[in-house]
């Protein structure tokens, strides 16, 4: 029996590992690793994002740290807010804060007017669980701003797992105490060198006695056909028992016929492009902080990420320091329509009021564009997905992968859905 595997991210690649069986991977662009690709600025790799190494599941975070040589870095996390750092998570370091913008966060949530409700979307669940000032000064403008969707249209997939922080933790924050939260996060690991891609790499090289991998393939058609699986493609015909979607939900049906129905949920599953600025500046006013959310909808930036706190691989041969921002956008909106050097110089001004670089340090800049980067729970979210992945099942196809279950997921749990899947078809 042999699988095919269309794409050859860490999805398309840590599936084929935890097969038993022969497979083949169709990739359509040169370079394996889809969202977990690694590309070069100067003399440092960088990610689209960038990626840690971390996971509850420690089968997964075992063979991870396994597969290649890591970095144990602690987390050095902030928020801005109000031209302060304000160290993550924001409940946490409440002491930080302006002091009326502390006392109004600490009122709201020991006194909560909203604790008693249910919450049917993000933004009841913030107001439920943290109180009107954390959400309004922080969760609230921060989550619209990466999401790009007003919270009280996101559902609480996303969010309803965060436990309420202990009375006692928020009090000491504000008195200025220090406390810890999402301990498991605490600390991380990343690839010693060669950024993110180093692991794939390393899933590559572990598949390829039973695993071949054909890139820049350019699907023209797939069809089942006297019980097999035929791929059309610039590079022949594949033939496979199993078919395992690993891509975009929304690139696979380009090469299907379905319903109008499925097309319409499709249509109305929603997601997040990305624009990945990567910037090298001869000084920085970040210290040893590595990624600093934004809040502030006037910052054209949701996060920035210092790449040198990642260890001495990713820290320049000519000094300086190397900064990521991230911008997410949504297909067809306003942000879209920007030109490169357009966001480029929001970028570039977004640094120097926040005081974080200033434009005289500023030696050189790279924009790379994503189209696919996050999954959007909105309300419908659940009901198009399970609709549009029900009928895959329906006709054969599995899925696996991000935007292929369409589902906001990290590798760590990409691999272990991997591994579910691969064992229940190894039977």
């Amino acid at each position: 029996m042999e699988v095919g595997i269309l794409g050859g991210g860490i999805a398309g690649l840590s599936f084929a590992y935890f097969l038993d069986k022969k497979s083949f991977i169709l990739e359509k662009v040169e370079e394996i690793g889809g969202l977990c690709r690694s590309f070069k600025f100067k003399d440092i790799n960088y990610d689209i994002g960038p990626h840690i190494i971390f996971s509850k599941n420690q089968e997964i975070l075992d063979l991870h740290t396994n597969l290649i040589e890591t970095n144990l870095i602690k987390r050095n996390n902030s928020v801005f807010y109000k031209n302060r750092f304000i160290k993550y998570p924001f409940e946490n370091d409440l002491g930080s804060l302006p002091s009326e913008d502390k006392d109004y966060c600490l009122n709201e949530f020991l006194n909560n007017s909203y604790k008693n409700y249910e919450s049917n979307n993000m933004l009841q669940f913030f107001l439920k669980t943290f109180g009107e000032g954390i959400t309004r000064c922080y969760l609230q403008p921060y989550n619209e701003k990466i999401w790009k969707f007003d919270s009280c249209c996101l559902d609480t997939q996303m969010v309803d797992r965060i436990p309420r922080p202990p009375d006692e933790d928020v009090i000491k924050s504000a008195q200025g105490i220090p406390t810890e939260g999402y301990t498991h996060q605490l600390y991380f690991h990343y690839p010693k060198e060669g950024g993110f891609q180093t692991l794939i790499n390393a899933y590559r090289d572990r598949i390829k006695e039973k695993t071949s991998i054909h890139r820049e393939v350019k699907i023209e058609s797939i069809a089942k056909v006297k019980g097999k699986w035929v791929v059309e493609s610039n590079k022949g015909k594949f033939k496979s028992d199993l078919l395992v979607n690993c891509m975009p939900v929304h690139e696979l049906f380009k090469y299907l016929e379905a319903p109008k129905s499925i097309k319409v949920a499709l249509d109305n599953m929603l997601f997040n492009s990305i624009h990945i600025v990567l910037i090298r500046a001869s000084k920085d006013n970040l210290g040893n902080r590595f990624a600093v959310n934004i809040p502030d909808k006037d910052v054209i930036f949701h996060r920035i990420s210092k790449l040198d706190m990642l260890g001495k691989n990713y820290e320049s041969k000519d000094g300086g320091s190397t900064i990521l921002a991230e911008i997410t956008y949504r297909p067809k909106s306003y942000l879209s329509t920007l030109s490169k050097e357009q966001i480029k110089a929001s970028v570039i001004q977004g640094l120097s009021d926040c005081g974080f670089v200033h434009q005289s340090d500023i030696t050189d800049i790279k924009l790379d564009s994503h189209k696919y980067a996050y999954v959007i729970y909105d309300l419908m979210h659940r009901e198009n997905t399970d609709k549009v992945l029900k009928y895959l099942r329906s006709i054969g196809i599995h899925s696996n992968g991000r935007f292929a279950e369409f589902e906001y997921m990290n590798s760590d749990k990409v691999a272990e859905n991997s591994m579910k899947l691969a064992n229940e078809l190894n039977k």
